[in-house]
């Protein structure tokens, strides 16, 4: 889905036009299938058929929610997301996200193998250990980005240099 929606925003250039109700209709589904994958299914025991169908349908509809909230933003609908998601406070992190996504399921797994005995699960202390769990990522996300990727990053930039036309060439 995400590979689709990016080869269609290449192909129409971000130049998309669609109406007030299109757009009004693509962010009330958008909104309200996040919110239900999130929180729709909270404490409710669900039948093995039930529990398979959701299992496989959820990443397909979490995917198209995110889709429309990226198609929106690019072409020009996405108002305060927009100013959001591009704000400059949340460029330090664009850096390390990814790095972030591949290695907290290390940390994840290094936390519970650690364990000596049962946990007893609550919301405090699923609040904590998300927070603890979130944090040793990033952290180590930072690391991982300034010792290999800014690295790897500077050496592209020197063995292949981008040329920029000038204005004085370009005439």
């Amino acid at each position: 889905i995400g590979m689709s929606v990016g080869w269609i925003l290449f192909k129409t250039d971000c130049k998309i036009r669609m109406t007030k109700m299109t757009v009004a209709i693509g962010w009330v589904l958008s909104s309200s299938t996040l919110l239900f994958l999130i929180y729709g299914l909270y404490n409710s025991k669900l039948s093995p058929i039930t529990a398979a169908a959701f299992s496989s349908l959820s990443h397909t509809a979490w995917a198209l929610g995110l889709a429309w909230i990226v198609i929106a933003c690019s072409v020009g609908y996405g108002g305060y997301v927009t100013k959001i998601l591009s704000s400059s406070f949340l460029y330090p992190f664009s850096r390390v996200t990814y790095c972030a996504y591949l290695i907290h399921p290390v940390v994840i797994r290094s936390f519970t193998m650690t364990q000596e005995s049962p946990v007893h699960l609550g919301v405090e202390l699923v609040t904590l250990t998300w927070i603890g769990h979130l944090v040793v990522s990033y952290a180590l996300s930072f690391v991982i980005s300034i010792l290999f990727e800014a690295p790897a990053v500077s050496l592209l930039r020197i063995v292949s240099p981008t040329k920029r036309r000038s204005k004085s060439t370009a005439t």
